[in-house]
């Protein structure tokens, strides 16, 4: 009897610890240590479901003219740990390459990428009213997070958006302690979001963290009342005419991981370009307004802020063997931006650029560029160190 009743003791506490393992974010980061792409098999997932009519990139990479990139994207790609590659020009793909058992109906995690849908999403929720507008105060829909710093009565969507809003948040992804690991491996995130603190005034300075991005998915949800995987399926997945099932990783309460963690086919990810690339109108229905597509593409604003509405800024980089050429080749166009060294003992200087990228660790891209109507999609896993993805694919684009 006794010996039986030790035995469930027993089995109890091993119960026990094996959910304390499972729930906690440093015993998971320690489990499986940095993000890598097949994060989504360790997190329970909401299914996102296609759309009933499809949209259909057109395809054609054959084209003898655009021949020689192929040559020379073939031999680069193949050494640079990219899973994915397309290229799309006019509504028409012109390059594609998958490789690593990848194929056009392979789910490829997003990582941050995802942060530029959530953003759209909020443009979308504006449009319709179900937020009133992005200078609202974050405390109009979590009210909560006034009693733990009185600087939140000045912190504003847009702040958020902008990731100016000073929250106190460690985005450190070396330590499994990190608050980036807690939000990445956490069982229940809007507990962590209503515990949010603030390290400063809002506005003033930009500083990445991930945990912006949660914080819009948390208003959106309480603004509707619905999960935001729900809202981003009928109001941007399906109108965007997705061809396949995504889904988007989960916490142990059903709770997105809205910063992160959207796994869709390359394809279905480059329609999100068409949309900026035609200032929210998709085969002439207007899914989202021109005006916000407008203010977080201004190449004006983004060349000052670097950052808008959870979208990157591109620069077009020059570089030279030395600081007269660069000199002197900044005379000539008559730009007045500072001459700087590289790690490799050249020169450059950086102009403003009118495309843009959303991006993700690992070297996730989805690059826009308006002039040339171009969308170039890389998924992958980091390059080697002397591949700079953040340069060669604007290049391409510019090019096209």
């Amino acid at each position: 009897m006794k010996a039986g009743m030790l035995n469930k003791a027993i089995a109890a506490i091993v119960i026990l610890i094996g959910l304390f393992i499972s729930a906690c974010a440093p015993i998971r980061a320690l489990r499986w240590w940095q993000p890598d792409l097949n994060d989504s098999s360790k997190f329970r997932n909401a299914r996102i479901m296609p759309a009933k009519m499809p949209f259909r990139f057109i395809s054609n990479t054959k084209q003898l003219k655009h021949q020689q990139l192929k040559n020379y994207l073939d031999t680069f790609l193949s050494r640079s740990n990219t899973n994915a590659f397309i290229i799309i020009k006019n509504d028409t793909i012109i390059y594609e390459r998958y490789e690593d058992q990848v194929n056009q109906n392979t789910l490829h995690p997003s990582f941050s990428v995802a942060k530029s849908f959530v953003a759209t999403l909020i443009g979308i929720a504006v449009d319709k009213g179900i937020i009133s507008s992005p200078d609202d105060l974050v405390i109009k829909y979590i009210p909560e997070l006034e009693k733990n710093d009185h600087r939140f009565k000045k912190l504003t969507m847009q702040h958020v958006l902008d990731m100016r809003s000073a929250i106190d948040y460690d985005e450190n992804k070396e330590t499994p302690f990190s608050d980036i690991t807690k939000l990445y491996y956490g069982s229940a995130l809007k507990n962590q979001i209503i515990g949010l603190k603030m390290k400063g005034e809002p506005g003033l300075k930009f500083e990445y963290q991930s945990v912006n991005t949660q914080l819009l998915a948390n208003i959106l949800e309480k603004a509707s009342g619905r999960k935001i995987q729900d809202l981003f399926t009928e109001y941007l997945w399906q109108p965007l005419g997705a061809e396949s099932n995504a889904i988007w990783s989960v916490d142990d309460q059903g709770t997105a991981k809205a910063f992160c963690c959207l796994n869709a086919t390359a394809a279905d990810f480059a329609k999100l370009g068409r949309l900026y690339l035609n200032k929210g109108n998709w085969n002439g229905k207007q899914i989202i307004s021109r005006k916000w597509i407008e203010t977080t593409t201004n190449a004006d604003t983004l060349d000052v802020l670097g950052y808008k509405n959870q979208w990157w800024a591109c620069y077009d980089y020059r570089y030279f063997k030395d600081s007269v050429s660069a000199t002197a080749a900044l005379a000539k166009i008559g730009a007045r931006v500072p001459v700087k060294k590289t790690k490799y003992n050249g020169y450059y200087f950086k102009l403003k650029a009118h495309d843009y990228t959303a991006e993700g660790i690992l070297g996730q891209f989805l690059y826009v560029n308006p002039k040339n109507n171009v969308i170039i999609l890389r998924m992958g896993n980091y390059p080697n160190k002397r591949m700079n993805f953040e340069n060669f694919i604007p290049k391409i684009g510019r090019q096209l």
